[in-house]
């Protein structure tokens, strides 16, 4: 294996010790792109090992490289895996809910073809979206999260 795919392996097992030591020989794996474009700082993001990314970080790392697939920063990788069991930024979450306070359907479109699991999402108060839409009188929003009830 490659001193990358080392670094890399390390990251992803959260191996602090092993990035140092890779990183004290050669300083410059910090930066350095897998075939993928994405770099050492995106896997430890995506596996949610803080002390290797402030290591990385710290070392050089480009804390908005994004990759070559989905052009995406770890910022981005360290919440996908949240994404894909449903999680959203609270900023996404408020503006939903503004959407449907506000009976733009075409942005509440938006929001759920982007994010499917927002029509089982509540909002940052708790309150269930599907439920915001049945009581915002609107029955094109309504439908648009299973229920053209109101």
């Amino acid at each position: 294996m490659s001193d990358l795919g080392d670094l890399i392996e390390a990251a992803k097992q959260g191996d602090l010790e092993h990035v140092r030591v890779i990183l004290q020989s050669n300083e410059r794996l910090a930066n350095q792109r897998d075939e993928s474009g994405a770099t050492p700082l995106h896997y430890a993001a995506l596996n949610g090992h803080r002390p290797i990314v402030q290591l990385l970080v710290d070392r050089g790392a480009d804390i908005n490289s994004t990759d070559s697939q989905f052009c995406a920063t770890p910022a981005g990788w360290a919440i996908e895996y949240l994404r894909e069991m449903g999680g959203h930024l609270a900023s996404e979450l408020d503006d939903v809910a503004y959407a449907i306070q506000l009976g733009d359907t075409r942005w509440v479109a938006r929001f759920l073809q982007r994010f499917p699991s927002l029509r089982q999402a509540n909002d940052t108060k708790g309150t269930p979206f599907h439920r915001l839409a049945g009581e915002s009188g609107n029955r094109e929003i309504a439908s648009l999260f299973g229920s053209g009830d109101l």
